[in-house]
């Protein structure tokens, strides 16, 4: 249960940067980033369906329903203290600058 506690509070704390809200602290001004991290979110929730640790029954929807409130939980509290240091992470990863090889990548391609 803890382990897909922590996977829903990451997956909610990608959707929340990819939210409306947040893009500015987090980073995220470009729209297929904001796509990225949905679908980044999506498959860690459903990483978090599959890892239950129970067959595929009613108990896995449980316990998968009430692993992600609590992660949800977790990233609202967190978020209302400090958004920008929540995010600081997140926004270092997506704003640090490409490697060597991409940008010469883009450069001869024309991306």
């Amino acid at each position: 249960m803890l382990e897909t506690a922590l996977l829903a509070a990451i997956a909610w704390l990608l959707l929340a940067a990819a939210s409306f809200r947040f893009r500015r602290e987090a980073g995220v001004p470009n729209p297929r980033q904001v796509r990225v991290l949905r679908l980044a979110a999506a498959a860690i929730l459903a990483l978090a369906l599959f890892r239950c640790g129970t067959p595929l029954t009613g108990e896995r929807w449980v316990r998968v329903i009430g692993g992600a409130s609590l992660g949800a939980v977790i990233v609202v509290l967190a978020l209302s203290l400090d958004a920008m240091l929540i995010l600081r992470p997140l926004r270092q990863l997506l704003t640090r600058p490409a490697p060597a090889l991409l940008r010469r990548l883009r450069r001869e391609h024309h991306l």
